[in-house]
């Protein structure tokens, strides 16, 4: 009786398996940063669609009423020239995310608002009836905001009310004193009935709309015009695009965003750019102003 002799396998040593690890682990280090890059990408298309989409909203209301929606309806309308009307009270009705809803396809919420109330009441708060139709609307948030995940109802995109390097009125009498800022030189502020005729800077030289981690308040939010007043949803081109880390008492003074160096903005032409964050600071706030008479700079595609 003969025995076949097999050969014996031969396993992986240690030092083979750990190559083996190794090689796998540097693999996954080359291209996770290319997956998340990817993945930033898609989010950073996804939100200059949307402004893209507002910005058609937008223009689709002007068409419509002949005037761009106010920033948001106030008993006290800005006054240009006038410092004190953001301090004098008055009562804040709809602001402009609700006022464009029946041209972005969510004609089922905007029936449900009620635009002869306040939305806003004196400790800054929405209220009734209103407050309990503000619900989620993809639209109004930036996928790479990464705050909007426990907040639905928080709203990505402000109103530009105008810039400068200093505000035309400000709150006076709380903590946040000369930080909550109000513009009218803009396109959407308080009481603002602006239609293209006023943008004598050319519509394609205006922001209309940008981005802003700030806001920390649904879209439905208004304002409060009082010793500290508050403007929710709106913001000027005074401070530096992404100044700030952080929300804090000064979001209508900038814009932001959480992509890498810089925001996106729609002009009142509709069209989007991306605004790198070290653009010329001058041009930056000149191109929140309707009718200053500067050219446009800095803006990169």
């Amino acid at each position: 009786m003969s025995l076949t002799l097999r050969p014996r396998r031969r396993g992986f040593t240690l030092i083979e398996l750990l190559v083996v690890i190794a090689i796998i682990a540097v693999l996954v280090a080359l291209l996770l940063p290319a997956v998340q890059q990817a993945r930033e990408s898609a989010r950073r298309s996804q939100c200059r669609n949307q402004l893209k989409q507002i910005g058609l909203a937008l223009a689709n209301y002007h068409e419509n009423y002949t005037v761009y929606p106010p920033g948001y309806v106030s008993t006290r309308p800005a006054i240009r020239g006038n410092t004190t009307w953001c301090t004098t009270g008055g009562t804040q009705h709809a602001p402009w995310h609700a006022m464009i809803l029946h041209f972005m396809d969510y004609e089922a919420i905007y029936t449900k608002l009620n635009f002869n109330v306040p939305f806003q009441d004196t400790s800054n708060q929405m209220i009734a009836p209103n407050a309990a139709f503000i619900s989620l609307i993809p639209s109004y948030q930036c996928p790479s905001d990464k705050d909007l995940g426990s907040q639905p109802t928080w709203t990505s995109y402000v109103g530009i009310q105008g810039g400068g390097p200093s505000h035309e009125c400000t709150s006076t009498g709380c903590s946040a004193a000369g930080q909550r800022a109000f513009w009218s030189n803009g396109i959407l502020y308080a009481g603002s009935k602006v239609s293209n005729r006023d943008i004598t800077d050319g519509a394609s030289n205006v922001f209309i709309v940008g981005e802003s981690r700030y806001t920390g308040a649904a879209w439905g939010a208004s304002a409060k015009q009082d010793s500290c007043g508050y403007v929710r949803n709106m913001a000027g081109t005074c401070d530096q695009i992404n100044l700030y880390p952080d929300r804090g008492l000064h979001e209508t003074r900038g814009l932001s965003s959480y992509h890498v160096g810089g925001c996106h903005v729609a002009m009142a032409d509709g069209a989007t750019r991306f605004l790198n964050e070290n653009m010329d600071l001058a041009a930056y706030r000149s191109l929140g102003i309707r009718d200053d008479g500067l050219p446009d700079g800095g803006i990169q595609e």
